[in-house]
């Protein structure tokens, strides 16, 4: 008998405990645009660093920016100690799967991490080569102020 995809999926569950970053920092940094496209996200990137750690102990992601209709998107992480803004490729142009063209859409789509783990996931399409696996669930672990791969959990939802 064949198990349906949708029975896999449903149990998957980030396990954020694994990839715990203690102890969360409480301060915040004069953050440093290297390059246009982050002096271009500035404005969204202070409004969420004004709010402290969300992500990995000392960082902070701030999602929604280029937020282009279908659920496209891109995310940067942002250091609360030193300032300085990242922009990982699987950030950049993911998609959330909640947009138009998903049946149905997801309310579970985006990203998702705490302020005491490592650990990132992304349900729906993660930006840059890693986008390439198809919809689904993407695991990270942040570390050396860069995302790495841990691994990719298909899902039964498709493009229209």
């Amino acid at each position: 008998m064949r198990r349906q995809r949708s029975q896999v999926t449903q149990n998957v569950k980030p396990d954020f405990d694994k990839y715990l970053a203690n102890p969360l920092y409480k301060g915040t940094a004069t953050l440093k645009a290297d390059s246009q496209e982050q002096k271009d996200y500035l404005p969204d990137i202070q409004s969420v660093v004004s709010k402290g750690t969300n992500f990995a102990g000392h960082y902070v992601i701030a999602d929604g920016l280029n937020r282009a209709m279908g659920g496209v998107s891109s995310a940067v992480i942002a250091d609360l100690k030193t300032g300085k803004i990242y922009l990982p490729a699987q950030l950049k142009g993911y998609h959330d799967q909640r947009g138009a063209g998903y049946v149905p859409p997801r309310p579970d789509g985006g990203l998702h991490y705490q302020a005491n783990s490592k650990l990132l996931v992304i349900t729906g399409r993660a930006g840059g080569n890693d986008g390439n696996k198809g919809i689904g669930h993407y695991y990270y672990k942040w570390q050396n102020n860069k995302l790495s791969f841990i691994k990719f959990v298909s899902s039964p939802y498709e493009s229209q």
